[in-house]
């Protein structure tokens, strides 16, 4: 199993609740269109604001191929040109286990 984080921060002339919606919006609509995935959370920091990112995509994949296949996909592709649109910084991880 593969499990995938991107953390993003949002840039601070974007409304945060509508941003956050819409980036839920995005990744979760992936959800049976790319059928790698196995399971997607988006969620909301909720501590910390000044140290800790806005938000993260908590993700599955059977393997790296499920991974690969998710990350070139075209929905996937058009998902993250939005979304770098309203995000400052970003962080990822990926593992296995």
């Amino acid at each position: 199993m593969i499990h995938h984080v991107v953390a993003w921060t949002l840039r601070e002339d974007v409304d945060r609740d509508a941003s956050i919606a819409r980036v839920r919006e995005l990744l979760t609509g992936l959800v049976g269109t790319v059928t790698s995935i196995r399971s997607l959370e988006v969620v909301e920091n909720v501590a910390y604001p000044d140290k800790n990112s806005d938000l993260a995509v908590v993700a599955t994949f059977d393997d790296l191929a499920g991974l690969d296949a998710y990350q070139v996909h075209p929905d996937h592709q058009a998902a993250a040109g939005e979304i770098r649109g309203l995000v400052s910084g970003r962080a990822a991880i990926d593992w296995e286990s």
